[in-house]
């Protein structure tokens, strides 16, 4: 059972993660001729490099959806082989759509520096996902939490940087395209530090002497 704290935690990310996923597939209108929303940046990356480009947008929210079940204790713990099966979804969302990204980059709207951003994220993407999967595989658990933390911090990059886009518009950005340069970086630098700072404190309070003994699958504590 889920502490409330980390249930509430899990519910949000659930939430905004479900909402971003669904706006994101107005992008399937495009091949017909209909651009709902769309930054005129992102518009003109879409018309040089369609296939890339859309492959990326269409397939990321696969990932997005089905990344919070990977967390989801009672799943993991009572329903494995639906785990296991949408770990294999969650795993190909993310490789497919990793490499769509990565192709895509080199024409992103915001010019070579929000490239060189959006580039480092998916293969970042793309190689933590690839990790954790060899880590379960080879039934090193602890490692394998460790990296899918690691690989839906970046996959909800699409989630913070939308959060971040009326801020930019607060600091007087035109346009999505011109905060790009920046978003590219802060929309998934500071997932990573959280991430990395909530591992550091998980590994602290397992070896700590009241959560000994006590532990649950994949060597985490279990709730009391």
């Amino acid at each position: 059972m889920q502490k409330p704290l980390a249930a509430g935690g899990w519910i949000v990310m659930a939430i905004f993660s479900a909402i971003v996923a669904v706006y994101s597939w107005r992008f399937a209108a495009v091949p017909f001729g209909t651009w709902l929303a769309i930054d005129a940046g992102i518009q003109r990356v879409i018309a040089e490099v369609p296939l890339r480009a859309l492959t990326h947008m269409l397939v990321a929210p696969i990932a997005l959806l089905t990344g919070p079940f990977q967390f989801y204790a009672a799943l993991r713990v009572r329903h494995r082989r639906v785990h296991r099966i949408m770990g294999r979804v969650y795993v190909a969302a993310c490789l497919i759509a990793g490499v769509g990204g990565l192709a895509t980059a080199f024409h992103a709207s915001g010019g070579p520096i929000a490239g060189a951003g959006f580039g480092i994220l998916a293969v970042f993407w793309v190689a933590t996902t690839l990790a954790a999967w060899w880590a379960a595989a080879r039934r090193r658990f602890a490692l394998h939490q460790l990296l899918m933390r690691l690989s839906y911090a970046l996959t909800f990059s699409a989630v913070t940087l939308r959060l971040q886009i009326p801020i930019g518009f607060a600091l007087g950005y035109p346009s999505y395209s011109a905060m790009s340069v920046w978003l590219a970086y802060t929309s998934w630098i500071p997932n990573v530090i959280a991430v990395c700072l909530y591992s550091i404190w998980i590994r602290r309070t397992q070896q700590s002497p009241r959560t000994m003994g006590s532990r649950g699958e994949y060597g985490a504590p279990t709730a009391a």
